[in-house]
């Protein structure tokens, strides 16, 4: 069975109430709850380019680089890469953590917010940062290079490695096999991914170009 979330925030909840067995997660919202003891394990993982993380602001923003960030509203995940990414932008700008508003935010909520000037800047990530930059004319303003390991983890709770070994070993090596195939398929990727999400093609195969490089 197959079901779609926004972000990790959810998916991590849903594996450890149970109502998950398997779901794909950015590496730092999975070590915050594996960290507090959640009964769950990375059982597989890919890596990103980093710019496939960045920091939007309206195409009609004032605000034109990192610097310009400080002292505006800025929204992102709690305890992902997000907030994680806020942060240490701010920093490599010379700027402190408290120098901005957090305003903690999923991205559905963020995307709406800044649309409507609500807040200043948004951290976020692909495909979102495409869909974003094509469909509403966003400016990337920082992004994580340099900045943020940019890892995706499959997670699995301790139950279902437990109880259903061979079927999640089988499943991790089927992902693996069709991540393998997808980099190589980009459009066919993006079309097929289209089907399934109802997101826009030339939006997924942005997003997946940019995650190959």
């Amino acid at each position: 069975e197959w079901s779609e979330f926004p972000a990790a925030a959810p998916i991590l909840e849903a594996i450890n109430a149970g109502a998950l067995e398997v779901g794909y997660t950015g590496d730092l919202s999975f070590l915050t709850v594996y960290a507090s003891g959640a009964p769950i394990k990375a059982i597989g993982g890919t890596r990103s380019d980093a710019r496939t993380q960045a920091i939007l602001v309206r195409g009609d923003s004032p605000i034109k680089s990192a610097a310009d960030l400080k002292g505006k509203r800025l929204a992102g995940t709690r305890g992902g890469w997000g907030q994680f990414l806020i942060n240490a932008t701010l920093e490599k700008a010379g700027s402190r953590i408290e120098d901005a508003t957090f305003a903690p935010l999923g991205p559905v909520d963020a995307k709406i917010a800044l649309l409507a000037g609500s807040i200043d800047a948004w951290a976020v990530w692909e495909p979102y940062i495409s869909y974003a930059t094509l469909k509403d004319k966003a400016r990337v303003v920082a992004d994580g290079e340099g900045l943020t390991p940019t890892i995706t983890f499959i997670v699995a709770s301790d139950n279902a490695i437990a109880t259903k070994r061979a079927a999640v070993q089988d499943l991790v090596q089927r992902l693996n096999k069709a991540r393998l195939w997808s980099l190589d398929h980009l459009a066919e990727y993006a079309g097929s991914t289209a089907e399934l999400t109802k997101l826009p093609e030339d939006v997924l195969l942005a997003a997946y170009t940019a995650q190959k490089t």
